[in-house]
């Protein structure tokens, strides 16, 4: 949803065409589009060198999710971020098997 949206804000700011409402804008506004899409996509950039640099620690494609992130933004680098690390993984299995351990202790105990 939020790719096409962008895609709508671009046709808005970019394309004139008359007759047509969403082409059929005043400059000013169709300025202040511009400025938008230009600071959005500035952010973007930056997530996106972000998501291709943390993607590998994370066994994902640092190109998918660069441009992923580009495209849609913040959104797809919290998808990222999200995705444990092996390391993480390790981790959590640990304390997982001491949980159960210290669960078992306590039932055999009784």
């Amino acid at each position: 949803g939020h790719f096409i949206g962008a895609l709508g804000v671009v046709l808005m700011a970019f394309v004139e065409y008359p007759g047509f409402p969403l082409t059929n804008l005043p400059p000013p506004l169709r300025g202040a589009l511009q400025g938008g899409l230009g600071t959005i996509y500035l952010i973007n950039i930056v997530l996106a060198v972000l998501s291709a640099i943390s993607a590998p620690s994370r066994n994902q494609s640092s190109l998918l999710w660069g441009a992923k992130t580009f495209a849609v933004g913040a959104i797809a680098y919290d998808q990222l971020m999200a995705i444990p690390t092996p390391e993480e993984l390790v981790e959590r299995a640990k304390k997982e098997a001491e949980m159960t351990k210290r669960r078992s202790g306590r039932r055999g105990g009784r």
